[in-house]
Order: C-alpha cells, then sequence, then structure tokens
C-alpha cells in the first residue's frame, strides 16, 4: 500500500485524533481569517477612498504648517516669489501628470444676482412648498468666481460637471480674455438666464461701509460693474450631488472654517459652491479683479494707506492656483518628490489624499492590530499545530518503525504524514474561511464601535474636506462617513487565496518541523523496545 493510501485510511481510522487536530486548525484558523480579511478590508477602504479623492495635487503656501507661517511672518516682499506660469508649465511637464490647468480665483457679493440654495431646493421638494415658502438654511451669498486657463475645462475633466446647453470657451476666449462665462443650469434658472444672454457681475462694496452707518449703508454701497455674455450652461453631475451631500443630509463630520459660512454647514458649503461657481477666463477674471481694485482704491483710500510701491505691484499680478491631475494615486509621491525642486520659496505640493491619514486614523489602528494579530497567530499556530503532530507522532512511534523496518523510505513516511496533516487542514481552514469572515466583521464592529464619537470625529474631521473638494476642486467631499461606507468585510478572490496559502503555509512548515522526530527514528530499537 502506498503512502497516500496509507494516509488516508490513517485519518479515517484514528477518528478522535483527527477531531483533535481539526479543532486545533480550526480555532487558529477563525482568529488568522478574521485578522486577514480585517486586514485586507483596512487597505481596501485605503485604496477606494484615494481613488475617489483623485490623482489630484496643487502647489501652494501651506497655511496649516506652524512652522511656515512663522517663517512667513519676518519675510519681506524680496523674499517672496510668486508661482509663476512659466513653472507651473514646467511642472505639467512631468511624465506623472495626465492634465492640468491653474486659475485666478475670486468671489463677490451680489445685489442683482440670486444665488441657487441646493438645501432650500431640496426642501421645497421634499415639502412640496413653492419657492416664497422656503427659507435656506444656508445663508451664504458669496458667489465665486474661477479662471480657466484651459479650454476643454479641468472640473469637466474631473467629473464634476458636464456641459448642458451651449459651449465652453474657445482657445481666443481664453487668449484674448473675453467677457464669457459658464453657469450652472440651476443658477441661470433661479435668475431667468438663458445661453445668450447678457449678464451683469457687479461686485459690490458692502460690508466695507462703516458699520456705524448701518442704516444708511444700504445707499453708500457700491458696486463695479462687468457685463459678460452667457456661452453656456452646466450641470453639477450627479456623482457630485451624492458624494456632495445633495440629497439634504450633511454629515456631522463636514468641517470647513464652517465660522465662514453663517448658518450652514461645511457640507452645505460645497453643495453651494458647485452650484454657484461662474466660470471665466483667466484674463477676464484679472481685468476684472483690478478694475474692482481701483475703484477701492479710489473710494477707500485709507485701505492701501502705508502700501509701498513693491506691495502695490505685487497686488497687481495675477495669483495662479494650479491643478495637476495625475495618471495615477500612486503616481504622487513620486510628483511631490520631482517637483520640490522647482518651486518657489515657502511654497510645497499638497495632494488630495494628504490628510487620509487624519480622517481614517481608527482603520489605520485596526489594520495595524490586525497585522500584528495575523504575525502572533502564525507563529502560535506553527507552535500548536507541531506539538499536536508530535504527541500524535510518539503514540505512533511503533508504526511508523514497522513502516521503515520493511524497507519504507523515510521520505515516504514524511509524505504520510504531510498528507494525513494537510486533509485535516484542508478541510479546517475552508470551513474557518467562512467562520472567519464573520468573527472578522464582528471584530471589527466592536473595535470601531469602541471608540469614542466624539475622539473620533475630532481626529477624523480635521480639514480633509477643505483638502478633497474646496482646494483641489474636484467637486467629491471626502469624510469619515464615506470612508466608513467603503468599510465592508467581504469575501473578495484576494482574500482567500492569502488566507488559504498563509494557513496551508504554516500547517506544511509545522509538518516539516515535525519531521525532525522521524529522522531520529532507528527501527530495530524501536521493534526491540
Amino acid at each position: 500500500m502506498n503512502f497516500f493510501n496509507r494516509a488516508i485510511r490513517s485519518v479515517t481510522r484514528q477518528k478522535s485524533k483527527s477531531l483533535i487536530l481539526f479543532a486545533v486548525i480550526f480555532v487558529l484558523g477563525n482568529i488568522l481569517a478574521g485578522s486577514v480579511i480585517i486586514q485586507q478590508s483596512t487597505q481596501n477602504v485605503e485604496k477606494t477612498t484615494k481613488e475617489q479623492m483623485g490623482a489630484i495635487a496643487t502647489v501652494g503656501i501651506d497655511w496649516s504648517d506652524t512652522k511656515r507661517q512663522k517663517e512667513m511672518e519676518s519675510m519681506t516682499n524680496a523674499d517672496y516669489s510668486a508661482l509663476t506660469e512659466k513653472i507651473i508649465q514646467k511642472i505639467a511637464a512631468s511624465p506623472y501628470v495626465k492634465n492640468y490647468d491653474y486659475s485666478e480665483q475670486t468671489g463677490f457679493e451680489s445685489k442683482l444676482l440670486k444665488p441657487y440654495d441646493p438645501v432650500a431646493d431640496k426642501k421645497a421638494e421634499d415639502k412640496k412648498l413653492t419657492d416664497n415658502e422656503v427659507d435656506g438654511s444656508f445663508i451664504n451669498t458669496y458667489m465665486p468666481i474661477r479662471g480657466v486657463q484651459d479650454p476643454k475645462m479641468m472640473d469637466i475633466a474631473l467629473g464634476k460637471i458636464k456641459l448642458a446647453e451651449g459651449s465652453v470657451f474657445t482657445a481666443d476666449d481664453v487668449k484674448k480674455g473675453t467677457n464669457v462665462v459658464l453657469i450652472s443650469k440651476k443658477f441661470a434658472d433661479k435668475n431667468g438666464f438663458h445661453v445668450g444672454d447678457e449678464m451683469t457681475i457687479d461686485q459690490s462694496t458692502q460690508g466695507l461701509d462703516d458699520a456705524d452707518n448701518a442704516e444708511s449703508q444700504p445707499e453708500n454701497t457700491k458696486s463695479f460693474d462687468t457685463k459678460v455674455k452667457i456661452i453656456g450652461t452646466y450641470d453639477v453631475l450627479e456623482a457630485v450631488q451624492k458624494k456632495s451631500g445633495q440629497s439634504g443630509k450633511a454629515s456631522s463630520d463636514s468641517v470647513v472654517y464652517a465660522a465662514a459660512f453663517p448658518g450652514g454647514s461645511g457640507q452645505e458649503a460645497f453643495d453651494f459652491d458647485n452650484y454657484n461657481t461662474i466660470y471665466m477666463p483667466n484674463k477676464a477674471v484679472h481685468q476684472m479683479t483690478q478694475g474692482f481694485r481701483q475703484m477701492l482704491m479710489a473710494d477707500y483710500p485709507e485701505m492701501t494707506a502705508g502700501m509701498s510701491e513693491e506691495d502695490a505691484e505685487a497686488a497687481s499680478k495675477p495669483y495662479y492656483t494650479p491643478i495637476f491631475q495625475l495618471k495615477s494615486v500612486d503616481d504622487l509621491e513620486k510628483f511631490k518628490a520631482d517637483t520640490k525642486p522647482m518651486l518657489p520659496k515657502f511654497f510645497s505640493v499638497m495632494a488630495s489624499t494628504d490628510e487620509f491619514d487624519n480622517i481614517a486614523g481608527q482603520f489605520n489602528k485596526l489594520s495595524k492590530i490586525a497585522k500584528a494579530v495575523i504575525i502572533a497567530a502564525v507563529l502560535l499556530s506553527i507552535v500548536l499545530i507541531l506539538l499536536v503532530i508530535l504527541l500524535f507522532m510518539r503514540d505512533r512511534k511503533r508504526e511508523l518503525g514497522i513502516y521503515l523496518s520493511l524497507g519504507d523510505k523515510k521520505s515516504n513516511v514524511i509524505l504520510q504524514i504531510m498528507v494525513e496533516v494537510l486533509t485535516v487542514a484542508i478541510i479546517a481552514l475552508v470551513i474557518s474561511l467562512i467562520t472567519g469572515k464573520f468573527l472578522g466583521s464582528f471584530a471589527s464592529e466592536a473595535f470601531l464601535s469602541s471608540d469614542n464619537s466624539e475622539s473620533v470625529n475630532g481626529s477624523m474631521m480635521s480639514g480633509s474636506m477643505m483638502s478633497s473638494s474646496a482646494m483641489f476642486s474636484t467637486g467629491v467631499a471626502v469624510d469619515a462617513t464615506t470612508i466608513a461606507a467603503n468599510y465592508a468585510v467581504s469575501f473578495t478572490p484576494f482574500y482567500i487565496v492569502t488566507y488559504l496559502l498563509v494557513g496551508l503555509g504554516t500547517v506544511i512548515v509545522s509538518v516539516l518541523l515535525s519531521t525532525l522526530y522521524i529522522f531520529k527514528l532507528k527501527p530495530k530499537k524501536i521493534l526491540l523496545g
């Protein structure tokens, strides 16, 4: 009888020993399976969330860096170097860059234009109320203007918006700085505009007048008016609406300098910006901004009192915010390293995924724990399975001695033991593959829910919204709720293969270590003893 048939008969004949071995491997397999699936799930969370954040980078001054702030407090105009178009284009030549644009950005308070409030619109839809019956909970009236250098428009390339009617800018519009705009369809409907209409951007001085003259302030308020032509309207894509919370259920973790947006949460601020952003060619934005600045200098001379010629010259130059869309999220660190030597003093590369560790602290902690448990489970499994096999072989010493005395090779005896253990191990590992998934799910849920919600929020809301949506213009706000939704303990081919390889590898190592006992066996001594 060959070693394989002997092994199968031995497993079925010695049921009690087979059950003991099964129980040991099954228990250890559950611990290992639960840890492996948690590890895989946390890795999937990071991958999925970073893909949602996008492979986006920008270059600017990191105002959250306190050390950088102190350095800049003592700097003079001679120390400061602006981020020029030439530097931006040099950075964009990187092999990691897929698409790029740079923008001069501003905004204005308007007395003529009515902003579209997505929160109030949702309330009206839910309650079937008229526009006059609904009070918007978000009272921001500062409408953003975003300059465009790439006629194809970065926000369209990023999937934030899509053209609804009309057309995007032409290369000639961008080159000449034509006074043409692209506005959202919702904003256009709110103000009764259509493609081809003329619109007035009235940059109001509201809020700059003396607060003591509050009653007369409306009469004192002036505005710098710019006539523009509406060449197209855009829709905010459905994916952005869902991610940015247009469902009306803004996340409690969404905070973007909330004090700057009275009456609404940070999430609502993103919704507001998504629907009220006015796109214009960069040159047109700069001309309009400088016109408003000159009006302020004439009407409010105290604002520029003491300003040096250097400061005035610096204020008259455009300040660009670049956006670089990379080919892959994996290229972000390489892009940062290559770009750093090109940057002016105080500038740095900031990526859309920089804040992931802050907003996903508990998942990173869970991943480290799972990794430690995997290592401990493997070592413990090797030791326990080795001890069980050695105990069983001591009981079967006479049987093994007979095989050897009859001329059987030690290699065949070792293979027989290997087949016996692997037969039991495969059954135990396959069953624990299923039960371990539920163990991993229960353990991760218990761990995540055990953290005090206040401390979790504190560690997870530290500005990710600002990074992924506002700063990088993706329109997709990734916060703690988004990451939690991405976390799912589930079967994947990678999990199954990884677990079985680790489990079977552990068993094989245990068996190989136990075979040292077989090499010490002397058939004659065993039989005579």
